[in-house]
């Protein structure tokens, strides 16, 4: 059975490439139990095959929103976020408080450029990983 404690680290590390707080890890498992509950155990069962081998999740959940594969790995993605941006370390993640139009533009710009790499890869990941 899959650690869920390794399984919020290794979600956390892909959103925001630092460590899990406790805080937010004891919420995920009490939350991740539930989520499991609504799929099937064929849906868990590849979910958890993808966690252990993929190396680069957001790239994965990335082609898999977009492509509507992989539900579950979305779903838990989005109670990651939803926990992580209660965190006040996570401010700067969340709200851009630039005030200069350029550098704004010049975020938006590399944001897209990271985003377009990100589905390319993911859509190969999934593609290795039959999903």
């Amino acid at each position: 059975m899959l650690d869920t404690d390794y399984e919020a680290t290794k979600i956390y590390h892909a959103i925001f490439n630092k460590n899990i707080p406790t805080l937010i890890q004891d919420h995920f498992r009490n939350i991740s139990k539930k989520i499991d509950g609504s799929y099937s155990e064929g849906e868990v069962s590849k979910y958890r095959e993808c966690i252990f081998k993929v190396h680069d999740l957001e790239a994965l959940e990335v082609a898999a929103r977009l492509f509507k594969k992989l539900p579950i790995l979305t779903d838990k993605f989005k109670v990651m976020v939803y926990l992580a941006e209660t965190l006040p370390e996570n401010y700067s993640v969340f709200i851009n408080e630039e005030k200069k139009r350029a550098s704004g533009y010049m975020i938006l710009i590399s944001s897209l450029i990271r985003t377009m790499y990100k589905i390319t890869k993911g859509l190969f990941l999934l593609k290795v990983h039959k999903l």
